[in-house]
């Protein structure tokens, strides 16, 4: 059996934290730098990178903000627990996380995360919903600015991490937005979407993914695609 690596995006795929980064980092900026109402200026569809980018340049944070980097992570993570912990409708995704135990007791399998977060933002989510153990590899939004980016980085750390040369007809990219199908296509990886997210089905529908599920509540569904 061949070795198969499967990456998951995070927001929309797995977990349901809707608005919880954008309301943490709003909180953060006005507690550092004083600047608040930023929340309703993010893009969603960047990574965070992106957004702190547009940010810096927008308020002209340039030249201190990577000084207190670590004050930022610090407090960002501080609030994001606050954030999801408080929001009603935190939840993990259908057929979370057995999908994932399911693949991670599958020798042959290997699993990474690619998601558009900074990695602080996603291990303290991750944490919160007990899925750490899942993903010890990933690609995040720290430096990066496009989601493909962010996929081939998880890719290229998780053969370095698992010491196992992935073929890309062996890669697995599963996610609930086009631009994540489209960017795993470009990449020669297969895609599976998930109607679970943010984008609506037409759209998702459009990016002509390899499979496409409704969610994954239904395991045996799924099980078939890793067979061979």
């Amino acid at each position: 059996m061949r070795s198969k690596l499967i990456i998951f995006d995070l927001d929309g795929t797995i977990i349901d934290v809707y608005g919880c980064g954008r309301k943490a980092l709003d909180r953060t900026m006005a507690e550092m730098y004083k600047i608040v109402g930023i929340s309703d200026e993010i893009n969603l569809s960047k990574t965070d990178y992106g957004v702190i980018i547009y940010l810096l340049n927008k308020y002209n944070l340039e030249g201190i903000f990577f000084k207190r980097i670590d004050e930022f992570y610090s407090i960002y993570s501080k609030e994001l627990k606050i954030e999801i912990k408080n929001y009603k409708n935190s939840r993990l995704m259908p057929g979370f996380p057995e999908i994932l135990e399911y693949l991670k007791n599958n020798p042959f399998n290997y699993l990474a995360l690619a998601t558009g977060n900074m990695k602080i933002g996603a291990i303290t989510k991750m944490n919160y919903f007990k899925l750490d153990k899942y993903f010890p590899v990933g690609g995040y939004g720290d430096k990066l600015l496009t989601k493909k980016d962010v996929i081939l980085n998880g890719y290229i750390n998780a053969i370095e991490y698992y010491k196992t040369s992935f073929k890309k007809v062996n890669v697995f990219v599963i996610a609930d937005t086009a631009g994540d199908i489209n960017a795993a296509k470009e990449l020669g990886f297969n895609s599976i979407a998930v109607k679970t997210g943010f984008d609506d089905n037409e759209k998702l529908i459009q990016s002509e993914p390899d499979w496409i599920f409704n969610d994954f509540s239904n395991l045996e569904e799924f099980e078939g695609i890793l067979k061979n």
